[in-house]
């Protein structure tokens, strides 16, 4: 099995890619930002696209890509968007040449535009924890080959997150001295996270979390439906996220949600029993996906955990019903909000560390349930 026959390391299993995705949807203010800088004649050369994981930010370098590289190349659009162009100077050839191009951009075999992401080791039959730094290069010799339609070139990084320190530096030196009528379309979940002089060679575009109806118009463009009575708590954990909310759904992420607060609500006693079946169902790679999940909603639930004591129960922040209870009964008052906190931080990078090094799923969630036991134990 070799990565042409699996999803690819930038794609949600069971959807779409991004190059394949038709409409986006709540980015149009970006998309502006972008049209305004082409049209001026003085477009940058490196693109740092960033905002909130799963909102649309690969689709969108995608439909950047696609726009650039079927721009005539001795002179400049009118666009107001990616999707209209003016048609009056726009001839037949012209167009036939936009749709072969726009052809090989989706069957990848567009020679102008190089894709950097997370490759696939065949040894392990999976995809490789990073980006490594022979991916990176690839770039030069990208770059190297010469293209007989001329234009510009594209390469989109995807994400820039998952460089080790070593690819990072080799996109650097790229980005430094970046080769004629090119455009780096860099996306990244957490910026923060990257090299300073990455980020001050490149010109930073942040799309936001989507609004409740983009949300939904994304998600029945992919044929898929929240569920009414879960609305609400789909809302709070999907964050905007188009990502969140697929991931949500495909593992009953409302229900197990509520498990979760079923069992803090027990605390500072655990139900052993109730925690094993739990467990049962994280064990084995087809399990994984829910299992990353799960270490996230914990992280989420005693997060919010130590909120709802600082800024109080009754503040508008938005609580769910099912969450009122335990709240209130785990943290009382800003006092051991504090607690709270602190084991937000400790649990997220213990989780994090686990979840890297493959950890026995069984014993790294016990482990974590047995520090939230402790923390609850502080309310006494």
């Amino acid at each position: 099995m070799t990565e042409s026959n699996l999803i690819l390391s930038d794609q949600i299993e069971g959807c779409p890619h991004p190059k394949d995705t038709e409409t986006l949807f709540g980015h149009q203010h970006a998309e502006q930002e972008f049209i305004s800088c082409f049209k001026s004649g003085k477009l940058h050369h490196g693109w740092l696209i960033t905002g909130p994981k799963g909102i649309g930010k690969a689709t969108f370098a995608w439909r950047i890509a696609k726009f650039l590289l079927t721009q005539p190349i001795d002179r400049l659009e009118t666009n107001q968007s990616f999707d209209n162009s003016d048609e009056s100077q726009t001839s037949e050839i012209d167009e036939n040449l936009k749709k072969t191009i726009i052809a090989r951009v989706l069957a990848g075999s567009e020679p102008r535009l190089a894709i950097i992401r997370k490759s696939f080791d065949e040894k392990r039959k999976t995809f490789r924890a990073s980006i490594r730094v022979d991916e990176v290069r690839q770039l030069k010799t990208f770059f190297s080959l010469s293209v007989s339609d001329g234009g510009s070139r594209v390469a989109i990084i995807d994400c820039a997150d998952d460089m080790n320190i070593n690819a990072a530096n080799a996109l650097l030196k790229t980005l430094e001295e970046p080769p004629k009528n090119t455009v780096f379309l860099i996306i990244s979940h957490k910026p923060q996270s990257l090299l300073p002089t990455i980020k001050s060679r490149c010109r930073k575009l942040r799309l936001s979390s989507l609004s409740d109806s983009d949300l939904i118009s994304a998600l029945r463009q992919m044929n898929l439906n929240v569920p009414e009575n879960d609305s609400e708590i789909y809302s709070l954990l999907g964050s905007g996220s188009v990502g969140n909310y697929i991931r949500l759904l495909e593992h009953d992420g409302a229900n197990l949600y509520r498990n979760l607060l079923s069992l803090l609500n027990q605390l500072p006693n655990l139900n052993g029993f109730e925690l094993e079946k739990l467990i049962g169902t994280l064990s084995g790679n087809k399990n994984k996906g829910r299992l990353e999940l799960l270490t996230e909603l914990l992280n989420i639930i005693v997060a919010r955990i130590s909120k709802a004591g600082i800024t109080g129960h009754s503040s508008r922040e938005i609580i769910l019903e099912d969450e009122k209870e335990v709240f209130v009964k785990l943290c009382p008052n800003p006092i051991i909000a504090t607690k709270w906190a602190e084991l937000a931080q400790t649990q997220s990078k213990n989780l994090k560390h686990g979840l890297a090094l493959n950890l026995d799923p069984g014993s790294l969630i016990l482990d974590t349930f047995f520090r939230i036991e402790d923390c609850a134990r502080t309310v006494r």
